[in-house]
C-alpha cells in the first residue's frame, strides 16, 4: 500500500499535513521535518504540526523555526483548517490518534483526506488507510529513509532533510548501541552523511548544549534511585518539588531513564515524573527479552516497543511508586 502512497505523490503537488505524537521526541521531530523537506523540494505544500513543543535542543533542528512548522498548543484556532485543506495526512511515530494528544486526536479520528501511517510501535491503529508500520525497524526516521530509497529520491535529500533524519536515527537507536540497529541502520546513517548530515553537529546541539535545569533535574532524579526485585530492576523518580527546585523545562528529563539500565544487573528501568496536574508520566526501557511494552499496557495504559515504553497514573507518586515496586518485584522476582 505505502508504494501506492508513493505513486500517487509522483502524480502531483499535494496538499499534506504531517502530525506526530504529543511531546515529540528526537525521532517524532527528526522523521518529521526530515519527510517534510524531502515532500517540500518534490513541490508538495507541507504543513508540520507538533501537538505541543519539544524539547529546546530539539527546537534548533533544520526548519523547526520555518513558517511551514505549526504548534498545535500555540495556534489552536487553526488546526480544524489545517485538516480541511490537507489532502494526505502523515502519522509519524504514533500508533494511535490518542498519542498525538486532546486536540489532534478527533481530528485525526475524522480526517476525510487519506491517512498514512508511518510508525515502528506495536498494535497500529486500524484507523490509517495506508501503513508502513514495522516494529522491526529502530526508528520512524529509517522508515522515511527507505520510503526515499524506495521512490529513487535521494537526489532531492538536501543536509537539512539529511541532518533530521540522521538526528532522528541516533535519538532512537540511543547512538547506535539498541539492539534494533542493524547493518543497514549503518549504511542508511552513512548515506545521509553523504547527503550533508553531521553526527558531530547533531550530538553538540542534542547532549552538548544542556541548560543547567537539565544537569539538576538529572541530579534529583538519579539521587532517588532504587534498585528492587532483587537488582533486577532500577526506580527513578521526580516529584514536583524536585521539578521546581531544578527549575525543569520541557525535555530536561529526556533520557534519565536510560541511566537506570547502567546499574549492574538492572534488566527494567522505570522513570515515575509527577507533572503540574499530579499525573505520574512513567517511562519504562529494557534489555533483552524484559517486554515493558506488555507490562506498560497491562499496568498502566501505556505502550510503545519492547524495550521502551510509556505509561500514567493517577495516584499519588508514592502510591504509584508503591505499586509499580510490587508489580516489578512479582514480574522479575519470579526468576
Amino acid at each position: 500500500m505505502i508504494h501506492d502512497v508513493l505513486r500517487t505523490l509522483r502524480q502531483r503537488a499535494h496538499q499534506i499535513l504531517i502530525t506526530t505524537h504529543w511531546n515529540p521526541d528526537g525521532d517524532a521531530v527528526g522523521s518529521a521535518l526530515g519527510w517534510a523537506h524531502y515532500l517540500r523540494a518534490s513541490g508538495h505544500q507541507v504543513r508540520v504540526l507538533f501537538p505541543n513543543a519539544p524539547s529546546k535542543p530539539l527546537q534548533q533542528s533544520p526548519g523547526f523555526q520555518s513558517a511551514f512548522v505549526v504548534l498545535a498548543d500555540d495556534r489552536p484556532d487553526e488546526l480544524e483548517g489545517l485538516f480541511a485543506r490537507a489532502e494526505l495526512h502523515f502519522a509519524l511515530d504514533y500508533n494511535t490518534p490518542s498519542r498525538a494528544g486532546a486536540a489532534l486526536e478527533p481530528l485525526i479520528a475524522a480526517f476525510a483526506g487519506r491517512q498514512v501511517l508511518i510508525d515502528h510501535h506495536q498494535q497500529p491503529d486500524g484507523l490509517f488507510g495506508d501503513a508502513y508500520s514495522s516494529t522491526a525497524m529502530g526508528s520512524t526516521s529509517e522508515m522515511i529513509a527507505d520510503l526515499i530509497t524506495a521512490d529513487e529520491g535521494w537526489a532531492q535529500v538536501d543536509p537539512a532533510c539529511a541532518e533530521n533524519l540522521l538526528m532522528g536515527i541516533i535519538t532512537d537507536s540511543g547512538s547506535f548501541r539498541f539492539p534494533s540497529t542493524t547493518a543497514q541502520t549503518f549504511a542508511t546513517a552513512a548515506r545521509l552523511i553523504e547527503a550533508g548530515a553531521q553526527p558531530h553537529a547533531i550530538h553538540e546541539r542534542l547532549f552538548d548544549a544542556n541548560p543547567l535545569s537539565r544537569l539538576t533535574t538529572f541530579g534529583f532524579g538519579l539521587s532517588s534511585a532504587r534498585q528492587v526485585a532483587r537488582g533486577k530492576a532500577v526506580v527513578l523518580r521526580l516529584s514536583r518539588e524536585d521539578l521546581e527546585r531544578a527549575q525543569y523545562v520541557s525535555g530536561d528529563s529526556e533520557g534519565l531513564v536510560n541511566w537506570g539500565l547502567s546499574v549492574e544487573g538492572a534488566e527494567v528501568s522505570v522513570l515515575l515524573r509527577e507533572d503540574a496536574a499530579g499525573l505520574i508520566k512513567m517511562s519504562f526501557r529494557s534489555k533483552g527479552d524484559r517486554d515493558v511494552n506488555e507490562f506498560a499496557r497491562t499496568h498502566f495504559a501505556g505502550g510503545g516497543h519492547r524495550n521502551a515504553a510509556g505509561g500514567a497514573s493517577n495516584e499519588a507518586l508514592a502510591d504509584a511508586e508503591s505499586q509499580l515496586i510490587r508489580l516489578l518485584e512479582s514480574w522479575l522476582g519470579r526468576d
